[in-house]
């Protein structure tokens, strides 16, 4: 499979109605499906990337689009939820896949199906395009497609529901900041006491800003995605 390094591009920071992958601003998600709200505290929740994964991935003509909750904070939602054995080769139980979603979302779609950027959604983080670069370095760790930089142990699923084989799409390197509009709310985080309080950063952390894994199902029906995060 292809591997593309991904990149910010700093110049072209207006959203264009054919902008396909990027942070913030507004998502270009289908018509039908509705910007996720947080099963904990009912909240909007904050749209931070999407990919239109590029041709010669194994999801090709599919995007993902990713959101988290940042109204609330629970020390046990900080993360994705792991599976409770050695992630390396596991299969993930049937549902684990949709239960887990709580504090996020992911939504995966054809990408010819996304028209135009939703305008029912006030942007919160500073739109920045992505570029994707064809690259042959084996130490970039903002990337789609290719083979994971572990930054521990190999810990790449192997199958979902005992049948369906896992597929690495894409990975997040440790420390992305996302920019904020300036009248965005402050991330709520978990502070020194163990209580949820007010980030003083105007930016927002995507689990934690973690060094985040992101595979995917072979099975394209109903795609699925399972975050592994390492730091």
């Amino acid at each position: 499979m292809s591997g593309y390094t991904l990149k910010l591009d700093n110049f072209g920071q207006v959203q264009k109605e054919d902008d396909l992958s990027f942070i913030g601003g507004q998502p270009r998600i289908p018509e039908n499906l509705d910007i996720p709200s947080c099963s904990l505290c009912g909240s909007e929740q904050t749209f931070f990337f999407q990919i239109a994964f590029p041709e010669g991935h194994s999801w090709q003509e599919f995007s993902m689009a990713v959101f988290q909750c940042t109204n609330c904070a629970n020390e046990e939602e900080l993360i994705p939820e792991m599976l409770d054995v050695p992630l390396k080769g596991a299969d993930i139980p049937k549902e684990f896949l949709k239960d887990y979603q709580r504090h996020f979302r992911i939504l995966v779609f054809r990408t010819s199906a996304a028209i135009k950027p939703r305008q029912d959604y006030q942007e919160k983080i500073m739109f920045k395009r992505w570029v994707f670069e064809t690259t042959t370095k084996k130490d970039e760790m903002n990337k789609v497609g290719g083979q994971p930089l572990w930054l521990i142990e190999d810990e790449a699923p192997a199958t979902y529901n005992g049948e369906i084989s896992m597929t690495f799409l894409m990975q997040l390197g440790e420390g992305f900041e996302f920019e904020l509009t300036e009248n965005a709310p402050p991330q709520m985080r978990i502070g020194l006491r163990g209580d949820p309080e007010p980030s003083p950063n105007r930016y927002y952390e995507l689990f934690l800003a973690n060094q985040l894994y992101f595979f995917g199902t072979t099975e394209m029906t109903d795609p699925m995605v399972y975050v592994v995060t390492q730091i």
